[in-house]
């Protein structure tokens, strides 16, 4: 058994039908799927999706990217979900810097604040974006003041073995996908295969992010898809594919609550 801890098929403009995303995820052995919102609209459409079908389920956040909206609306958002089994986590939240016309620093601080806040009060894990920043993403987290401890994911995570190996000493778990099946990167390619078995956990990003080797020769990237993440791992590692299964799916129920 696998789960996919990260896609975006809940989007309205994903071009695979549901119903046909279910039947080759289950296919692939991947009984469980984590719908990731990004903004308030795409978050009650995770919601919706989860709501519909036994083995998806939805985060919701407001990523970085839309740092400069309305950090109300999302919080007045919050105030309608019904936070139960199939609402499992925050996200995606974080900080990213890659691009030049992104939200200030001071705006993305502001909504990352806000949205760890909502997850402890609610005792939530926290699905994690960081590109680029996790200099000011450790300092965010340790202004955090609560006796309650930040639980997470640094989802699709391409970052140095440094940053990593923080993240692991914090107690979060590290999200892997296509990424690490085509990457050329050889400091990525050993941060990797460095990662604690007992902290990893597989996505797919889907419908981004296809892995090696359908990347080019399908449509789009689908949660059945993440066998392929763990087959690549499972190789690069010398370990089984038993071995790959059951630890990250064993993880990602620790952290979920699946």
């Amino acid at each position: 058994m696998l789960i996919d801890t990260h896609c975006h098929i809940h989007e309205s403009d994903y071009p695979v039908d549901i119903d046909v995303v279910i039947e080759h995820a289950q296919k692939a052995m991947v009984k469980k799927i984590i719908c990731v919102g990004t903004n308030v609209e795409d978050s009650c459409l995770a919601l919706e999706l989860a709501k519909k079908h036994d083995g998806i389920f939805a985060s919701i956040g407001v990523h970085p990217h839309y740092a400069n909206k309305s950090l109300d609306e999302f919080l007045d958002f919050a105030k309608t979900v019904e936070f139960n089994k199939k609402t499992i986590a925050i996200g995606e939240i974080g900080l990213d810097y890659h691009y030049p016309d992104s939200p200030s620093p001071e705006e993305q601080f502001l909504l990352l604040k806000q949205q760890i806040e909502l997850a402890l009060e609610h005792n939530l894990p926290i699905i994690f974006h960081v590109r680029e920043a996790y200099d000011d993403f450790w300092k965010v987290l340790d202004s955090i003041k609560s006796d309650k401890p930040i639980r997470g994911v640094l989802h699709s995570f391409t970052d140095s073995i440094e940053n990593m190996q923080e993240g692991i000493r914090r107690g979060f778990y590290i999200s892997i996908n296509g990424i690490s099946t085509f990457t050329h990167d050889k400091l990525q390619k050993q941060m990797y295969n460095s990662i604690p078995l007992d902290r990893l956990l597989l996505e797919t990003d889907a419908p981004w992010l296809t892995p090696y080797p359908l990347r080019g020769k399908v449509k789009v990237n689908e949660p059945a898809f993440v066998k392929e993440v763990a087959e690549y791992i499972s190789k690069s590692r010398d370990v089984s594919f038993e071995e790959i299964s059951k630890a990250t799916t064993a993880n990602a129920r620790n952290l979920f609550k699946l």
